[in-house]
């Protein structure tokens, strides 16, 4: 090994450190990972110009088109509308529900993002468990696991596949087709779904979450009454004053007045006797307030369990969404509740519940946040492009006229690239365009439909990439996998690599992946004499199907919370389904591809 293949290497596990730690945004290491390429560019063997080209590269500019022609059938609500036939046509039998949502999840995903279309169907999912009183955990994942399994059908179908084909392209091995690896996506699809339905339902926990959002987080035991009795010293004082979630972690929620008005939570509302706090707070809390103050503890909140909140105070429940500027920040940072006129009033993080110290707490993608607040409010929740609400959206807040025209944009990129021969990259630049054009998105929901963080990702990888392979990184690997052949078959080392990229995929970040191995299964493959596109194919097969941890693929992020799912439900899920197909995929690609 040179310095120079050490020093690529060096900084590539810098990276996956990085990754896996978890304590800085993806797309901020890339970046970082960008200027480390940029420092140390001439051991490197890379020009300032390789070390930007992440940022013009062909597959960067496409995904990005992508996001918006995703965000164009997103605002018209072309897959809420299937979604509301889901619910009906999925019934009450388990096994039917699981195939119906196979069946929408196929189709939608394979044409769209998948991330959007898993966030479109998460209330239509939720709500089809909670008729049929089956708890959303044992939906939600096969909603994830589906969506992913659906991506690898056209090209199309995640940011993955468009950035294996480009560096496919740049290779000399040429792009791949719009559907040039749909047969093999198909047969993959079919045993992931036999799977979901057949098997899963043995292995998903049956948490019980209840047919209400208030039994979900136990709202019950934390929301209390709390009075302030005549001549009481807080009498004139304001919220902000009596700083009780400063000094005891209670959080105020709303405060009832003698007149029965009920007042919504500023830091400068000033207290009267006979004011009723309506609380969040755990029993010690409540013991710490009442002996410590003169406030007495009213009684517990009148929440029978079939009863609802009062009718102009409601409870949602959304999801912190991979957009959200409140990444990063705390409750408290970001002046949530002055922001959203609303309240925490529960939070899960990577499956656990959180109810004490929340404004402490660092927000990160996946955290789904229970809220309560007035009904005006919450309406502007769901109108809020940072979350995921996990219930139905209002049909009449889409362009649901203008759905004819979104599908037809998509459906003529798909055309135009397939049969007209023209590149992705052209035809979904102009169907972006013409997105906003005819009024399917505007020109502020074009920009919020871009996912910046996977285009930083992206354009931060890519040159890393290029420094593995001009310092001979790329080969110096690729001869190590290629000793494997001694004792392996061709389709054994397939199955490696597949395996290599999986375990790769689940600790940093799947474009990540197809960043450093594509070029070193090239190589392999050359050294091998079989068709390289076999191998960046098993590579991108494996980096677009990540299903052992909830990190390893944003869709396992965005179920998380609402299944109240833990790391170990998705190791036992979704790591048999990873096995299975670690040795199906590469079967299937032989028989197809050859080798």
């Amino acid at each position: 090994m040179t310095p120079e293949i050490a020093l690529a290497f060096g900084i590539l596990f810098v990276a996956v450190v990085l990754f896996f730690v978890d304590i800085f945004p993806h797309d901020f290491v890339a970046l970082a990972i960008l200027a480390m390429v940029l420092a140390f560019r001439d051991t490197l063997n890379v020009t300032v110009q390789d070390a930007i080209s992440g940022f013009a590269n062909p597959a960067t500019i496409t995904v990005m088109a992508v996001f918006i022609l995703s965000a164009g059938i997103q605002r018209t609500g072309a897959i809420n509308v299937i979604s509301r036939y889901m619910i009906n046509w999925g019934g009450r039998q388990e096994r039917r529900q699981l195939l119906t949502i196979q069946a929408v999840t196929g189709p939608s995903s394979a044409f769209i993002n998948n991330t959007a279309a898993v966030a479109i169907l998460i209330p239509a999912v939720i709500r089809m468990g909670r008729e049929a009183r089956r708890s959303p955990s044992k939906l939600l994942i096969p909603l994830s696991f589906g969506s992913q399994l659906a991506g690898v059908i056209t090209l199309i179908g995640t940011s993955t596949n468009i950035l294996a084909s480009e560096l496919s392209d740049e290779a000399g091995l040429g792009e791949f087709g719009m559907f040039e690896f749909a047969d093999t996506g198909l047969i993959i699809f079919a045993v992931g779904t036999l799977y979901l339905i057949l098997v899963a339902p043995r292995l998903l926990p049956d948490h019980d979450t209840g047919s209400a959002l208030d039994r979900q987080y136990h709202v019950r035991d934390y929301l209390s009454e709390l009075l302030i009795p005549e001549g009481s010293e807080l009498v004139g004082r304001t919220i902000s004053d009596v700083a009780l979630r400063q000094n005891y972690g209670i959080q105020v929620l709303e405060i009832l007045r003698l007149d029965q008005r009920r007042l919504m939570v500023r830091p400068d509302t000033v207290l009267q006797a006979g004011d009723v706090l309506a609380v969040s707070a755990s029993a010690e809390q409540l013991v710490q307030i009442r002996d410590a103050s003169d406030m007495m503890i009213e009684a517990q909140a009148r929440l029978d369990d079939d009863d609802e909140l009062p009718e102009e105070i409601r409870l949602v429940e959304v999801v912190i969404g991979p957009n959200s500027d409140l990444i990063g920040g705390t409750l408290i940072t970001t002046d949530f509740r002055n922001r959203y006129d609303t309240t925490v009033i529960a939070m899960r993080k990577e499956g656990q519940l959180i109810r004490e110290r929340l404004g402490r707490v660092r927000l990160t993608f996946g955290d789904t946040l229970l809220l309560q607040g007035p009904a005006s409010a919450i309406d502007r929740i769901y109108r809020e492009r940072g979350f995921i609400v996990t219930e139905d959206p209002q049909i009449e807040t889409f362009r649901t006229k203008r759905i004819p025209v979104a599908v037809g944009i998509v459906a003529a990129v798909i055309l135009a690239a397939t049969l007209g021969g023209q590149p992705i990259i052209v035809t979904a630049i102009i169907g972006a365009v013409a997105m906003v054009l005819t009024g399917c998105l505007t020109m502020q929901e074009l920009h919020e439909s871009i996912r910046w963080d996977v285009i930083f990702l992206l354009a931060g990888m890519i040159p890393l990439g290029i420094a593995l392979q001009n310092t001979g990184g790329a080969a110096w690997l690729a001869d190590i996998a290629v000793s494997t052949s001694d004792y392996l078959p061709n389709l054994g080392v397939l199955i490696v690599f597949y395996i290599v990229t999986t375990l790769l995929t689940s600790t940093i970040s799947n474009n990540a992946a197809v960043v450093v191995l594509v070029p070193v299964g090239i190589a392999a493959a050359q050294t091998l004499g079989v068709d390289p596109r076999a191998f960046v194919l098993a590579i991108m097969f494996a980096a677009s199907t990540s299903f052992a941890t909830p990190i390893g693929y944003q869709t396992n992020t965005m179920v998380l919370g609402p299944g109240g799912y833990s790391f170990g439900d998705y190791l036992r899920v979704g790591g048999l389904l990873n096995l299975i197909l670690a040795f199906v995929t590469p079967v299937v690609i032989w028989l197809i591809w050859g080798l």
